[in-house]
């Protein structure tokens, strides 16, 4: 590609009025030249732009498991204005929900990343970093949280991209690996830090969400709960308080009703999980506190053991997310923030960032304000 032309994701520059491209020499705006929502990828051009440019690795075919470099312009206005340089690994030949064409990588990456390239060791690059996981959903399900968990644009999906866009591209084969500084320094020449200007500075309200409202545990019964009598049974244990070792090693201490767990209850399990709350026909239903081994928690509503409702997770880093759930994701209106005090506040759907949100910086200012889908920010 000409020094003119840079590639970023078409979700960086979708709904700017303006674009501006920021380099060693000056600020210089920048005129979209194609985009394709479908596989998030975009060409700008910038009149007058000078310095090195990108190859892209001959032949296309990434392993599981090399090394990769990220280079890009993160958190803008809190971290160097030289750039970010970061390593890892590929961790998956497939995106999230085993997406073709997307790669799973290791290397750090935070709001900013997105656009910048993906470098294997000979400095040749392999794919447009797009995205990170958040990680709820795995934290809850299996009581651990998920870490370096990233993806990118593949590489053969960029080189097709760029060939049906008749955009030359000048390609390289692989050579021995260079030193980590040489390849930051190769990166560094050739990209830059593409600005989007005016966009919405103000999300609009999501609806509210609609869901029937969450079940109603029996109140704990005035004066003391008669003790259950001799080993459970199903017949005999009900409206008791009672004690028994489940079939998954987890312990339950608590009310039962008909042989179920139904009341108020802890089960402690040997993974280190810990539910305290209320119960219903044998699952966690209505209000109660989930502790993760490791020190995350979840405190709010819960359906069918899972979360659902209104609810706090918090991370053992100091994340939290306060704000709605459903069959145990983040799903509705809510505010998530970052341990490095970004905020986000706006609407999800499964997990993912979707509908009108904002995403702001630690130090208040806003970054994106507008549309997003599947976690990716579509502008206004």
């Amino acid at each position: 590609m000409a020094p003119e032309l840079l590639v970023t994701n078409e979700h960086v520059v979708t709904g700017c009025s303006s674009i501006e491209v920021i380099s060693a020499d000056g600020r210089r705006k920048a005129s979209v030249v194609v985009v394709d929502a479908d596989i998030d990828l975009a060409v700008v051009r910038v009149s007058g732009l000078k310095g090195a440019t990108a190859r892209l690795r001959s032949p296309r075919v990434v392993r599981l498991g090399e090394s990769v470099m990220v280079f890009g312009y993160p958190l803008a206005g809190a971290l160097t204005s030289g750039g970010n340089f970061t390593a890892g690994l590929v961790s998956g030949l497939r995106g999230l929900r085993d997406t073709a064409g997307e790669l799973q990588i290791t290397a750090p990456v935070q709001s900013g990343n997105s656009g910048g390239p993906l470098l294997d060791a000979s400095g040749l690059v392999i794919g447009v970093v797009q995205a990170k996981l958040d990680a709820l959903r795995a934290a809850i399900a299996t009581g651990d949280i998920p870490q370096n968990v990233n993806f990118a644009v593949s590489l053969e999906v960029l080189a097709d991209f760029l060939a049906k866009n008749n955009v030359a591209f000048r390609s390289g084969a692989i050579s021995k690996p260079l030193d980590s500084a040489k390849v930051a320094e190769l990166a560094q020449s050739f990209t830059h830090r593409v600005e989007c200007r005016g966009k919405s500075q103000q999300a609009k309200a999501s609806p509210e969400v609609s869901r029937p409202p969450l079940p109603v545990s029996p109140d704990v019964r005035q004066g003391p709960v008669p003790s259950c009598p001799g080993s459970y049974n199903r017949a005999t244990w009900t409206n008791c308080v009672g004690e028994v070792r489940m079939t998954n090693g987890a312990t339950y201490v608590g009310e039962f009703r008909d042989g179920k767990r139904h009341g108020q209850g802890t089960n402690s399990l040997p993974d280190g999980r810990k539910y305290v709350g209320a119960w219903m026909d044998d699952k966690p239903n209505g209000q109660g506190t989930l502790t993760l081994p490791g020190g995350g928690k979840y405190v709010g509503g819960f359906r069918d053991d899972r979360p659902d409702g209104r609810g706090t997770f918090t991370w053992p880093n100091g994340q939290e997310y306060v704000g709605e759930f459903r069959n145990g994701l983040r799903h509705g209106q809510g505010t998530h923030v970052y341990f490095d005090g970004m905020k986000y506040i706006g609407e999800w759907t499964s997990e993912m960032r979707h509908g009108q949100g904002i995403l702001y910086h630690a130090d208040g200012t806003i970054l994106q304000a507008g549309r997003w889908e599947n976690g990716i920010f579509r502008g206004q």
